[in-house]
């Protein structure tokens, strides 16, 4: 087994995937969880730092979920990525593989899971008729995805087709709208569905 793996996909769906590998983690001294909005430098080098110390039984497992990973903590990785322990495993849970640095894509196995990446979802939502959108955006919400991840997905699709200036900006507000706490995902969903 790889001792650093991508997983695209939602944390429900990555967490399966891990226990298929080791069995149940919650609770065991070895096992590493992070979850939440951004993960920066600061959290990369603390996990660099507990990834650097000795294991209380067979392995440590580090599980981390972020909605956002930065530039300066996915260049902190690198080195702890590429020189782990021994019996020491990675695993990077994102919607899009596309939001990783290729010098630290190329240290981690990447695996796709079920429904995962949301670069397709942004691609689907794009090609749909404006009633298509709200129907989309109506099973988005419902599902609770990570509105962030899906605007940095839809964000790359964008910038990939040409004379999209105007919807590039459009998007890109809406990005920045979706950072703040009460961002509400349906109106956001909503505004971009009727504006692109």
């Amino acid at each position: 087994m790889h001792h650093a793996s991508l997983l695209i996909g939602g944390h429900a769906q990555a967490l399966a995937h891990v226990e298929s590998l080791f069995g149940t983690l919650k609770g065991s001294p070895d096992y590493f969880p992070w979850e939440g909005e951004t993960f920066g430098i600061g959290e990369a080098r603390r996990l660099s730092e507990q990834a650097a110390r000795k294991a209380f039984g067979p392995r440590k497992v580090f599980f981390i979920a972020p909605e956002t990973i930065t530039l300066e903590a996915q260049n902190a990785l690198l080195k702890t990525f590429e020189e782990p322990g021994e019996e020491t495993y990675f695993f990077l849970v994102l919607r899009d593989a596309a939001t990783v640095i290729p010098t630290l894509r190329s240290r981690m196995q990447t695996t796709v899971l079920q429904g995962g990446e949301t670069g397709g979802e942004a691609e689907k939502f794009l090609k749909l008729s404006v009633s298509g959108r709200l129907a989309f955006v109506k099973k988005f919400v419902d599902r609770e995805e990570s509105l962030p991840a899906f605007l940095d997905a839809l964000l790359l699709a964008l910038r990939k087709r040409t004379n999209q200036s105007e919807a590039l900006k459009s998007a890109f507000k809406m990005r920045l709208v979706a950072d703040q706490r009460a961002a509400s995902a349906r109106l956001v969903l909503e505004h971009l569905a009727l504006l692109l």
